[in-house]
């Protein structure tokens, strides 16, 4: 890793195993090997599309009560990712995984991440917005569609589980995350949840109360959401997924020349595989673009204006823009407008040819779970929300307050890493764009998980212990 003078991280290589139906038989073993001795799970999706977005954030205003109202804006929520789930397909699947070997007096990390390529047997959906943005980025679909590993999505009259690996093997791998009993890691990962679910497990059930259910029992060891860490414990002042890399890239390079307390990475070798490995550079620029800085990308990772847009759309700009000192009055203008907006996880518009690959995106998840991690401990106020916080005055803040102390009290039996026990407010809360409450992951005592969950994991265990 190397960082510029104002701290902001500039480079990090990370070797990323680039699996293909070709060797997927060569890399499976070490696969298995990093799964099963995992502390934790990072994964990240690329999808073929999400249908209409509009629709993933919708509100409901039929009901005077404003609970009934709320469950109703998740429940069409549920139905358009259901619905996205079931037409769109995965591309490619990105698993990094975080061993832990050292917990004190600062965490040692060993890490092996993986880039999967997809290709569903099914027909599915292209949004030509979801085939753009890949391509700029990178994403080889040549490759894709002729040495993706094959997969057939969920339906309700096939066979689970009954095929051999050589033919469903990504279904192997959801089954062996799931056995692994650690903390899968997540950034926005309500809807890649749900198409996990779909593709790799069995058919999505019929309402968001009985999905809850079944992840809160194949999950057992905590899902950890990075988005709702960065808004609710952090209050970072945005919250896609490239701008907290490069936040928490800055605090590591701080508290190493500060002598404090960081995070100490090293990436597992792997020797009978080190032909597959790419080293991926997440790079960023090396200095100030000379640019007005667009606003909209700073604060949200998105402008619609695209490339074409004439101000500069650089993160650590962003950083260094929200980091510096402001006037009262536009800090509080600011923070308003930020409240208020629905923010999304990915930028459109990045330098980094490295980012948006699934495998580099759940690196960078992983990282920022690991980080905010050590930071909650060194501020163990904020990790128990009982640092002062002015914002926290207005309602807004108020409401999200008294719902993650409640949620700390649930969490408390969850088996988490010592690492990661900082964190555990937010542990099962994922979050839901444009609501100032997550959504939590605590089935009913009203609902009951769904009869396709309870045959899987009936399967699972046959096949792979408990």
């Amino acid at each position: 890793m190397t960082s510029g003078e104002d701290g902001v991280l500039r480079s990090v290589v990370v070797p990323v195993v680039e699996v293909t139906a070709s060797n997927m038989h060569d890399v499976w073993p070490s696969l298995v090997h990093s799964v099963k001795y995992s502390s934790f799970i990072a994964l990240d999706l690329e999808l073929s599309g999400l249908g209409d977005r509009r629709h993933l954030s919708r509100k409901s205003y039929n009901s005077t009560s404003a609970q009934r109202n709320l469950q109703r804006s998740v429940d069409d929520r549920y139905t358009a990712i259901v619905d996205a789930a079931k037409t769109r397909s995965v591309l490619a699947l990105g698993v990094s995984c975080w061993r832990v070997t050292q917990d004190e007096p600062e965490p040692q990390y060993y890490i092996q991440t993986y880039n999967i390529l997809a290709l569903s047997r099914e027909n599915f959906t292209v949004e030509p917005d979801a085939l753009q943005f890949l391509v700029e980025h990178g994403f080889d679909f040549n490759k894709q569609y002729k040495d993706g590993i094959q997969y057939t999505p969920s339906t309700e009259d096939m066979i689970i589980f009954k095929e051999k690996r050589a033919t469903e093997p990504l279904r192997d791998l959801f089954a062996l995350i799931l056995t692994a009993k650690c903390p899968v890691i997540t950034h926005n990962g309500l809807i890649d949840l749900a198409f996990l679910y779909q593709s790799f497990y069995a058919p999505l059930p019929a309402n968001m109360s009985i999905f809850v259910a079944d992840l809160q029992d194949m999950f057992s060891s905590g899902i950890l959401d990075t988005k709702c860490l960065a808004e609710y414990l952090i209050r970072e002042h945005a919250t896609y997924l490239e701008y907290l890399f490069r936040k928490c890239a800055k605090r590591m390079e701080e508290a190493t020349k500060g002598g404090k307390p960081k995070i100490n990475l090293s990436f597992s070798e792997h020797k009978a595989i080190n032909k597959y490995v790419s080293q991926i550079s997440c790079f960023a620029s090396a200095g100030s673009s000379g640019k007005e800085l667009c606003e909209n990308f700073a604060n949200h990772g998105y402008c619609k204006a695209g490339k074409k847009c004439s101000k500069s759309h650089d993160v650590n700009e962003a950083i260094n823009s929200h980091d510096a000192p402001k006037p009262k009055k536009r800090k509080t203008e600011s923070n308003k407008s930020e409240s208020k907006s629905n923010r999304n996880e990915k930028s459109t518009d990045v330098i980094d040819t490295g980012c948006h690959r699934a495998g580099v995106d759940a690196f960078m998840t992983g990282f920022i779970a690991a980080n905010y991690a050590m930071h909650l401990k060194v501020h163990p106020k904020k990790a128990n929300g009982e640092e002062e916080n002015r914002s926290s005055k207005k309602s807004y803040h108020a409401t999200r307050d008294t719902h993650m102390s409640v949620t700390l009290e649930e969490n408390r039996d969850i088996p988490l890493p010592l690492v990661l026990d900082p964190c555990r407010r937010a542990v099962n809360c994922l979050t839901l764009s444009g609501k100032n409450i997550p959504l939590k992951v605590m089935k009913s005592a009203f609902v009951k998980p769904s009869a396709a969950h309870m045959r899987q994991q009936q399967e699972i265990n046959r096949k792979y212990g408990k």
